[in-house]
């Protein structure tokens, strides 16, 4: 079963890029306190409010990354 999973990741590869990448963004960003935007950077000190709502937004985003990967594979098994 791993080894499937493991080729599914391959076919897969962008999606589980993104996954990956979402999933270390989130603790470097609550290590440093600060969360780089597109329309610059939210510190933690200044505007805890929106800081948080940045961080749980992108947490489920990556969360709903997973969910796609992991049940996108189980319903390819056969």
């Amino acid at each position: 079963m791993q080894a499937n999973f493991l080729l599914h990741l391959q076919h897969n590869w962008p999606l589980a890029a993104i996954a990956l990448g979402l999933l270390l963004l989130v603790p470097i960003v609550l290590v440093t306190g600060v969360f780089p935007t597109n329309q610059g950077r939210v510190l933690r000190s200044e505007d805890p409010e929106s800081y948080w709502r940045w961080v749980v937004g992108f947490a489920l985003l990556s969360l709903a990354c997973l969910v796609v990967l992991i049940g996108s594979y189980f319903l390819s098994a056969k």
